[in-house]
């Protein structure tokens, strides 16, 4: 498959460039940390994020705001980046909320890198087009956005889904795009009919439907989106720090995702600048964002098989891309019962 080639020869640029040459060396020989959490081992971290939208990022600006990583001795500063797998095998960011099936191929590239805990274990997947779209070769020539750029897995997986919806855009010689400013800013450039196909968020739909739009693709999946994300080198040196990171995230989530707690997320977030829309004050739009999360940090090994099927990618063991034990020790120090 031409984008997992290119994404593996990509992925051993970045680990010759690196120069440390241990990141794909086998680490099973080495001792996982159990039982209570220490002190952190480092106590400054970095955490690389792709997209600038509310949802993405709430729950670890959450955790900032409320002061759970302050209490577990950790400084946390979020990133925005485009690349957070070049940067974690980099060493320029010590965590990731990647994309789950990227972390897939860059463990079977080689490359080191480990999902450590789950973050938004699931996905719509939504995609508007306007009104004098009422076939695929309609959008000949005009531009679109799915999301990400061609090649890669996010915009694969939409061409795969809307040719499961009887939309394929197989063949059809439109312009692929792929703005700055997340959701809220494509949503605004096809109000303003400079897109003819759009991804968008559940939250977005009525603003779509007031301007005209249809939907031509409107599923929820219980795929695995973003995982959180770290080499394995990383996680053995730094297991207290990693259960620690972990354990204040799911805090995080924990606030995210209760109803009660909407008020206090949305100011702190637009205080942030992070954009929220007067839609959005509805808490039936805003439960959009929450319900892609689950509080406990877990994640569902079969939802990463049928997933990698549908990317048409080769089958991973479950453990050769996940490193769980530091979850573990979060969650058994949270009371909450281990998953997976």
């Amino acid at each position: 498959m031409r984008r997992f080639a290119a994404f593996l020869a990509a992925v051993t640029v970045v680990v010759a460039g690196c120069g440390s040459g241990t990141e794909d060396e086998p680490t099973a020989a080495k001792p996982a940390a159990t039982g209570p959490i220490g002190p952190p081992e480092k106590t400054t971290v970095k955490i690389g994020m792709r997209l600038p939208n509310l949802d993405t990022n709430a729950p670890i600006e959450i955790a900032i705001d409320k002061g759970f990583y302050k209490e577990e001795g950790l400084t946390v500063e979020r990133v925005e980046v485009q690349s957070i797998r070049e940067g974690i095998v980099g060493g320029s960011l010590d965590f990731g909320a990647e994309a789950a099936p990227d972390v897939v191929a860059a463990a079977a590239a080689g490359a080191g890198l480990k999902i450590v805990a789950g973050y938004r274990n699931r996905e719509p997947f939504v995609v508007a087009v306007q009104s004098d779209i009422k076939s695929p070769q309609d959008l000949a020539g005009k531009p679109i956005l799915l999301g990400a750029n061609p090649g890669t897995i996010e915009y694969d997986v939409r061409m795969q889904l809307l040719k499961d919806a009887g939309f394929d855009l197989t063949g059809v010689a439109f312009k692929a795009v792929n703005l700055p400013g997340g959701s809220n800013a494509w949503v605004e450039q096809f109000k303003q009919n400079k897109l003819a196909m759009t991804v968008i968020f559940p939250r977005h739909k009525k603003l779509v439907e007031e301007a005209g739009g249809r939907f031509v693709l409107d599923v929820m999946k219980e795929w695995p989106n973003d995982a959180l994300t770290a080499t394995q080198t990383f996680v053995d040196q730094n297991p207290n720090t990693t259960a620690r990171f972990i354990r204040a995230t799911i805090k995080g989530m924990k606030i995210f995702k209760d109803p009660a707690q909407q008020k206090y997320v949305q100011d702190m977030m637009k205080a942030k600048g992070f954009m929220v829309t007067p839609l959005e004050a509805d808490p039936a739009v805003y439960a959009n964002g929450p319900h892609l999360y689950d509080d406990d940090g877990g994640l569902v090994p079969k939802m990463f098989d049928e997933l990698l099927g549908v990317l048409k990618m080769p089958p991973a063991k479950f453990d050769s891309f996940t490193s769980l034990d530091q979850l573990y020790r979060a969650q058994d120090a949270l009371g909450i019962a281990r998953r997976p």
